[in-house]
């Protein structure tokens, strides 16, 4: 039987879910996308493509969302990076993804980044999974 990117998502949002790193987040995780306007420590996990060989293979967005924090410089609050809770968050994330064998699938971190958006910042990995059939 052949699998979809649907397949893929789950299978991510297990291994996060086993690790328990929702219980390490303040916020979600989502598969997709996140609720407009969070303000949490979210991470969603999205698609790009699966190939439809024997062998699969597909390539997945998982991105760790992380709140910029309010600091007073001079007296004056501005929004900054939270580089140590975006590194403790990336850090646990990458153990999980990186070098998976299951049953029906691995899975290993292709590339990996961070991003600045206005009010928050958030670490991508590329991921590259291989999807194994199954015959009935």
């Amino acid at each position: 039987m052949k699998r979809t990117v649907l397949d893929g998502k789950q299978w991510i949002l297990d291994l996060l879910l086993r690790a328990k790193v929702n219980e390490f987040i303040n916020g979600q995780i989502y598969k997709d996308n996140r609720p407009v306007n969070s303000n949490k420590e979210d991470i969603v996990i999205n698609s790009l493509t699966m190939t439809n060989q024997i062998l699969q293979n597909g390539v997945f967005n998982i991105n760790c969302y992380v709140p910029k924090k309010s600091v007073t410089v001079g007296g004056i609050t501005q929004l900054h990076k939270d580089n140590k809770r975006l590194k403790e968050i990336a850090d646990k994330v990458y153990a999980i993804l990186n070098d998976v064998w299951e049953n029906d699938y691995n899975l290993d971190v292709e590339t990996h980044q961070d991003f600045e958006e206005q009010n928050e910042n958030y670490y991508n990995f590329r991921v590259q999974l291989n999807a194994y059939p199954t015959f009935n």
